[in-house]
């Protein structure tokens, strides 16, 4: 194992162990990235310019328009989102 895996081995000995499923969950988003890298429509979407976007009329959504997603659960004292609860 090389120094960063060990010193990262040796850190979650000491993180209490209500912590370990926020650095499980950080840990499976860090491989997602890296199964799942930003493609260049991602890119040029994340730089766009959207400061004039107050300009635009409100879009209404038809029915049927909107496709069915995961259930989400917003923790504020954490700030943290659950995705599929």
């Amino acid at each position: 194992m090389n120094t960063i895996k060990n010193e990262i081995a040796q850190r979650l000995e000491i993180i209490p162990d209500d912590k370990l499923r926020e650095v499980l969950s950080f840990l499976n988003y860090l491989v997602w990235q890296t199964e799942n890298p930003r493609t260049q429509e991602d890119q040029d979407w994340l730089e766009s310019e959207l400061s004039s976007l107050d300009s635009y009329e409100p879009y209404e959504w038809q029915e049927g328009e909107l496709q069915e997603g995961q259930p989400i659960k917003f923790i504020a004292e954490t700030g943290k989102i659950e995705i599929g609860v």
